[in-house]
């Protein structure tokens, strides 16, 4: 299990020496040593304490140009990109020249693997001034944790001793986010720590306090997180908003025929970030009461699109682990066998979606399977699919013993199987029967029999009937075919009627 510690920085040249502690037992941790040390910062006792395989610093492009405390001239700053290297030489010189004076030679190569990332921060301060939109953030707290937390098993430290304004919050709620999806193939825990506070006081009370104080890092919230399904689209992207709706409802065969290339999620997400960053300008100028100081306007924002592009592509990394040598986005048809490995990996952790879609893929191997059954007539053998294409088949099947795909609809009405219902069978597709049946809709799954093979493969079929005209008559959702229908504009593939449910299974989510 790898370990991952982040924290969240606010201006750390106003942080003052002190004693911090860390003791495992209090925190409930195995394969952690109990440290007490001074210093600046709780990063290097946290470090010798818990060992991390990563260690993430998360600052504020506010710091730009800050020279309190610290020895990094100002300089003229004509970009972004300045700007952010600016910030992280600020950070370095702290972690090198405060936190390093602190810990013993011994220790000195705690600090040598620490990534800072700087992110938008926001407000009015004397060395700078930043505009824009608090959630940029938070959405490329997203992006950047996205890219470099595991895709196994984790343990997450989220240290918020540091952290100012809405940086824990926001921080917090990416972690659990991505988390969230890590869970529905691996452990997934986070731990949230902080310490006891900074004492604040008159002069002499405050010089004795600091001396003889230890400050215990206290655990604010320690959980094994469960599946925390993706209920957003990427509007521009049907296809993708379909993969999302399938790993979120469980339909094993919309998984596979949609799922998406990682790297094509990844160039979106890079895209939309550098777009994002090319366009906050940056000068240095007097501001209102005179003072001459860098200021940064971020004129876009990341949007939801990106959020959750950056959430996908977290996910297909999880997924890479499992399902990464599947090549599904290269193929369209499916056996059984396929379909109930993924929904045994994907579905297992999900109690409700999981029984559902078990429930499915046992009907579909009781159509394809001889079963051993018993009725008034006692024991006897019910041949299923396979066997009876094996042998002569009526009229019914021959198309499908030919090499030629049948609805599965078709199928069960050959084999003179009645709607699990008891209802007669609804001949058009239907979105309560697609969500109903796991996405196994009787008209819009096809079954290929391959007789070289002897196997049977699953895939879904072109549908022409109009995506309005289908989600109409569900009282629910009607009102949102517009929405939908803006959607399908951008989809140039032949299964449009299936991303059509798969789109609308997922936003039924928000009502």
């Amino acid at each position: 299990m790898k370990r991952v510690l982040v924290a969240t920085w606010g201006n750390p040249f106003q942080w003052g020496e002190i004693t911090y502690r860390v003791d495992c037992r209090e925190l409930n941790l195995e394969d952690c040593e109990n440290i007490e040390m001074r210093n600046v910062s709780t990063l290097p006792v946290l470090l010798k304490a818990l060992k991390p395989d990563k260690t993430i610093i998360l600052a504020l492009d506010t710091l730009a140009n800050l020279t309190h405390k610290n020895d990094v001239p100002a300089k003229e700053l004509n970009s972004y990109d300045e700007v952010r290297k600016d910030v992280e030489e600020r950070i370095r010189w702290f972690i090198e020249n405060r936190v390093r004076s602190y810990i013993s030679e011994d220790d000195g190569n705690l600090l040598n693997d620490v990534d800072v990332v700087v992110l938008p921060g926001l407000g009015e301060f004397d060395n700078v001034s930043v505009r824009g939109n608090l959630l940029d953030f938070y959405s490329m707290v997203l992006g950047e944790l996205a890219e470099r937390l595991p895709n196994g098993d984790a343990e997450v430290f989220l240290d918020l001793t540091h952290g100012i304004n809405f940086m824990p919050v926001l921080t917090y709620r990416a972690l659990t986010n991505l988390l969230g999806l890590l869970a529905y193939l691996h452990t997934a825990r986070l731990h949230v720590l902080n310490s006891e506070p900074y004492p604040l006081g008159e002069g002499k009370w405050k010089e004795r306090a600091i001396e003889t104080l230890v400050l215990n890092i206290r655990s604010v919230e320690s959980t094994e997180l469960r599946p925390k399904p993706l209920y957003s689209v990427i509007s521009d992207m049907p296809e993708w908003s379909a993969f999302i709706s399938s790993v979120t409802n469980g339909f094993p065969l919309a998984f596979a025929t949609f799922y998406p290339r990682m790297e094509k999620v990844r160039e979106y997400v890079e895209l939309k970030l550098r777009g994002f960053l090319n366009g906050i300008e940056v000068s240095i100028e007097p501001d209102k009461t005179g003072k001459n100081k860098v200021h940064v306007v971020r004129n876009i924002s990341l949007d939801e699109n990106f959020r959750t592009a950056a959430k996908l592509y977290y996910l297909l990394r999880v997924l890479k682990s499992e399902f990464g040598q599947r090549e599904y986005p290269k193929r369209k048809k499916f056996t059984l066998e396929e379909l109930n490995e993924i929904t045994g990996k994907l579905f297992a952790k999900m109690p409700r979606i999981g029984i559902m879609v078990e429930d499915q893929i046992k009907e579909l191997q009781d159509l394809v399977k001889d079963q051993h059954i018993y009725d008034k007539e006692g024991p006897r053998r019910k041949r299923g699919l396979l066997s009876i294409l094996e042998g002569k088949v009526d009229k019914d099947l021959l198309p499908l013993k030919q090499g030629r795909a049948m609805s599965l609809g078709d199928v069960r009405a050959a084999m003179k199987l009645s709607p699990r219902s008891g209802e007669g069978r609804n001949l058009k597709p239907d979105l309560r029967n697609f969500i109903a049946h796991s996405g196994f809709e009787y008209n819009l799954v096809k079954v290929e029999y391959d007789s070289s093979e002897k196997k049977l493969y699953w895939f879904y079929q072109y549908s022409d009937d109009d995506c309005c005209t289908m989600i109409n008559d569900h009282s629910d959702f009607g009102k949102e075919c517009e929405r939908v229908n803006s959607m399908l504009s951008n989809y140039r593939g032949s299964l449009k009627l299936v991303v059509c449910f798969l789109i609308c299974a997922l936003l039924l989510k928000e009502y």
